[in-house]
């Protein structure tokens, strides 16, 4: 099911049970929250399905599929902003929020990914389109012009699918992954910008469905140009996705799948993967690992690179959620200097938001062992519902002042999402 159409169908009935609770929001022993944010889902937009980046100056940029200007919709129904809030000039301020773009009807379908920059200051996001009334999915760049942003498509797949948030190279050369509904099996893509505005496209990698399918979570590089990324099932038995590496050898980009999956170390890897200096991989994998969930509530896992080449990758699972702790770790990863992640889950927790207990989600972080071999430390904040519901984004680290920003995609004051502030 299309998610972004799932939540807006689910907020009425989130809405009627927000009215049950007091509008404080409730933590859990741990981390702090403060919602800096709670979107109406009218003009300022509603329902954001992805995470944040910053400015240099802490500004919050981000995306939402819901809300914007009713009038230039009104035949198809709010279509989505892309947005900037700005910090407070005060400690404890208000943030302030800015529509940097409306999405209309003639326009791709609500942006439903994370955003980056380039060296100019251009942003790029894309749109999904998992049925024919979505349209194509699109990879737009939105480029500052005389005060507005002006929208342009740089790549339509012409297929129901999905893009996934690109990387930037220093040339502004774009990298990401496209996962095509209906025909397998998706592929890794370079778009080129060109002297007159237009863009070429060079599919670097095809996957077949035996080295994977569906590649949801964009790539990463390291400083050789190799790319990493995961696929969210593959040909073999159980269908459990993988990771894989893409490496340019002899003029031409060979695949190697470093791990595939098998359910108890979890399942349906929709996030890509970060890297640490020394070259770990670490990413989470929706479904799998234990606990009551149906099909196992997700895991976090890590792969470490062979002493030797030609070895095989080592994968461990640093933590498999139980549902009271978080369940269904959509989103991908962020890292600190100490070798700590962070991330979120859509569901679990302690928070009240649905008479069948699943949880409002939350905001977790792992903390590596002491010593090799050690458990990780597994620490969370759960969503209460006034304070928002259901992050499907993952988390902004502002290690400098022990911050992370995020999204719910509901919840909140109004029902229709949240940024949000935790201080661990």
């Amino acid at each position: 099911m299309h998610f972004w159409k799932y939540i807006k169908s689910y907020i009425t009935f989130c809405i009627a049970a927000f009215v049950l609770f007091s509008f404080m929001a409730v933590a859990s022993d741990g981390p702090a929250e403060t919602t800096i944010y709670s979107f109406d889902g009218l003009q300022p937009g509603g329902n954001p399905m992805a995470g944040l980046i910053a400015d240099s100056t802490g500004a919050l940029y981000g995306t939402a599929v819901s809300g914007g200007n009713f009038l230039a919709c009104a035949q198809g129904g709010p279509c989505g902003v892309v947005f900037e809030l700005t910090p407070p000039t005060q400690q404890g301020g208000p943030w302030s929020e800015t529509v940097l773009y409306d999405f209309q009807n003639q326009d791709p379908s609500p942006p439903t990914s994370n955003l980056v920059f380039d060296q100019v200051g251009n942003l790029y996001g894309s749109t999904d389109a998992l049925d024919e009334s979505d349209g194509d999915p699109v990879l737009f760049q939105l480029s500052p012009a005389n005060g507005t942003w002006d929208l342009n498509s740089v790549y339509g797949s012409g297929m129901i699918g999905q893009v996934a948030t690109p990387i930037v190279d220093k040339q502004s050369n774009l990298y990401t992954t496209v996962a095509e509904s209906f025909n397998c099996c998706g592929f890794v893509l370079e778009l080129s910008p060109q002297t007159d505005g237009s863009w070429t496209q060079n599919i670097l990698y095809s996957f077949d469905g035996s080295d994977g399918i569906d590649p949801l979570g964009g790539v990463i590089a390291d400083t050789s140009g190799n790319l990493f990324g995961t696929t969210a099932s593959v040909g073999s038995a159980p269908h459990c996705g993988a990771v894989f590496e893409l490496s340019l050898r002899n003029g031409s980009w060979r695949e190697t799948v470093l791990h595939v999956f098998s359910k108890s170390d979890g399942c349906n890897p929709t996030a890509g993967v970060i890297r640490d200096a020394k070259g770990n991989l670490y990413g989470t994998t929706e479904f799998g690992g234990l606990g009551p969930c149906i099909s196992g509530c997700g895991t976090v896992f890590e792969l470490s690179p062979p002493v030797r080449d030609g070895a095989e990758w080592t994968e461990t699972t640093l933590h498999k959620f139980t549902a009271a702790d978080g369940f269904y770790p959509y989103a991908g990863l962020a890292i600190d200097s100490t070798g700590a992640v962070y991330g979120t889950t859509i569901r679990g927790g302690s928070g009240p938001c649905e008479p069948t207990g699943a949880g409002c989600g939350t905001v977790y972080r792992l903390t590596p062992p002491s010593q090799p071999g050690g458990t990780w430390v597994h620490s969370y904040y759960s969503f209460q519902g006034p304070d928002g519901t259901f992050p499907y984004g993952n988390v902004l680290l502002d290690e400098h002042h022990g911050a992370l920003y995020g999204t719910t995609s509901s919840g909140g004051v109004y029902g229709f999402g949240t940024v949000f502030e935790v201080v661990h």
